[in-house]
């Protein structure tokens, strides 16, 4: 027996519960971090004098986030996957970035570097050896992202040769000499520009870079500009290597270092870092500019490496203090005390842009300016400090402090009331570094002018009695105080006759007459 079809209304019904129930959801809202390398896998020693020309080398990955939200504390790590005696991350280097190194937020669709030192050993033993690696990056509530694998570290021949050179450096467009000092402050952020020259044409693959150590400078970005630009590389312009010709990575492809496709980079180059100064203060670092590059089947370096240093010295401002302290102390109601701050400079460098600012205490009674204001500066360069008389605020401002030195900065002060008056300044700062540090005293003031102030061991006068027979005819005095209007010797009377004491000692003169002024009279 045929069973009947259902009534249409039911079929429609199913259909619309069905697509109610079976309609996929949408996926939650996530971070996606993806990794590329952003170095060359190709390294180096001279061909010829392996202790000479770099050793150094960056190796980096970009972090970039393709989720729909931000990825919240960033961190990396470098992991060897083989083992090598001759390559090795430089000793003190940062293994991974965690912790205050991390990136604490990430937005979606933003990228992060993250980059890595690589010391090779300077023996002729290391020419051809290769160390396997990958780079990591992770994020609270994420997995481990990793770069792809294999990859690896391999050591070339590198030649000088002078085609490629270093032309300038420029700390925030100021330019830098060879052998010449920037001097950088712990937190402040720079942009220090890489001016540099190749072959007119450029070369199939290249990197230029200063070598930053990454526990002192952490790299925010990189901008990069070729005046030959025909390469393929499309990240080219935002990193310190720029492939120029498909570079082949994979150490298991038969084509592994060449070129799967042609273009090149290079003729007048210059590299922008944007950089933050993480660590390092009181240290000096030798920075050092390489170009390097692959063209007719060899490898060459800038041959100006050794010449074209520069030195970085890292100021720490938070080592920078201040004191201060109040002279006299204590002074009397209505008088006058002089303030006194040090700041003083513990670098191996000048700091600049050195200011304070101090607001006096209001009780027992408010502390003023006096009138003068005696106001100075010494070893401050041309700071602005204008105190006014009356004020009870004063402000420091645009000063330097030399080297290992200290900055002096004095006014006079009065208080109208008996008392003693707690005064600390406000934080010193260093640009807009705050150091953490300020400068307290107290100033005692009294009803009662204090007593006056003893002198010893003044001479005011003075005489030579040498070869004087007659004391009747005393000498002038032979110096003099400049101070003193007269000087002269005070004669006493005659002296008196010897007498007897009475029997009992009762009366009578016992002794000699006793002169308690001057000098005797002959008589």
């Amino acid at each position: 027996m045929k069973r009947p079809s259902p009534p249409l209304a039911a079929i429609a019904l199913a259909a619309l519960l069905g697509a109610i129930l079976f309609t996929a959801r949408p996926a939650l809202a996530q971070p996606i971090l993806t990794l590329t390398p952003i170095t060359w896998n190709v390294v180096g020693l001279d061909s010829n004098d392996v202790n000479s020309g770099p050793n150094n080398f960056p190796v980096g990955a970009r972090v970039c986030n393709t989720g729909d939200t931000a990825a919240t504390n960033v961190t990396s790590t470098f992991v060897w996957d083989s083992a090598d005696a001759f390559i090795d991350l430089r000793p003190g280097s940062l293994t991974q970035f965690t912790g205050s190194d991390a990136v604490a937020s990430l937005a979606a669709g933003s990228c992060t570097d993250f980059y890595y030192e690589v010391q090779i050993t300077r023996s002729s033993s290391a020419y051809d050896h290769t160390r396997e690696y990958h780079i990591t990056a992770t994020a609270d509530t994420l997995g481990v992202s990793n770069t792809s694998t294999p990859r690896e570290i391999f050591v070339e021949r590198l030649i000088s040769q002078s085609r490629n050179s270093t032309d300038d450096v420029k700390l925030d467009t100021v330019s830098v000499p060879p052998g010449g000092t920037m001097t950088l402050v712990v937190g402040g952020t720079y942009n220090i520009e890489l001016i540099a020259s190749t072959a007119t044409n450029g070369y199939e693959q290249i990197e230029s870079f200063i070598n930053f150590p990454n526990t002192i400078f952490r790299v925010n970005s990189v901008t990069a500009t070729y005046s030959a630009n025909g390469g393929t590389d499309p990240d080219a312009l935002t990193k310190l290597y720029a492939d120029g010709c498909g570079w082949e990575n994979d150490p298991n492809s038969p084509n592994y270092r060449s070129c799967l496709s042609t273009g090149k980079y290079g003729g007048d180059v210059t590299l922008n870092y944007n950089v933050t100064i993480i660590g390092g203060g009181g240290t000096s670092q030798t920075l050092n500019t390489l170009i390097y590059d692959f063209s007719g089947s060899s490898y060459h370096y800038n041959s100006d490496f050794a010449t074209s240093s520069r030195i970085a010295v890292i100021i720490d401002p938070t080592a920078t203090t201040i004191s201060k302290s109040f002279a006299p102390d204590p002074t009397i109601v209505g008088g006058t005390s002089t303030l006194t701050f040090t700041v003083s400079n513990p670098n191996a460098a000048v700091i600049s842009d050195v200011n304070f600012s101090d607001s006096f205490p209001t009780a027992p009674g408010a502390m003023v300016v006096a009138n003068p204001t005696g106001a100075s500066t010494t070893g401050c360069g041309t700071p602005t400090f204008a105190p006014v008389a009356g004020a009870d605020t004063i402000s420091f401002s645009g000063g330097t402090v030399p080297a290992n030195g200290n900055c002096i900065v004095s006014l006079n002060v009065t208080a109208p009331a008996e008392g003693t008056y707690d005064n600390t300044s406000d934080n010193l700062f260093v640009g807009t570094t705050d150091t953490g540090n300020n400068a307290s005293d107290s100033l005692v003031v009294n009803t009662d002018p204090p007593p006056p102030e003893l002198v010893c061991e003044l001479v005011m006068a003075q005489w030579n009695f040498t070869g004087i027979t007659n004391p009747v005819g005393f000498p002038a005095p032979s110096s003099q105080a400049a101070d003193v209007g007269t000087a002269a010797i005070s004669v006493g009377g005659s002296i008196p006759a010897i007498i007897t004491l009475d029997a009992d000692g009762s009366s009578g003169n016992p002794i000699e007459s006793l002169r308690m002024f001057g000098w005797q009279n002959a008589g």
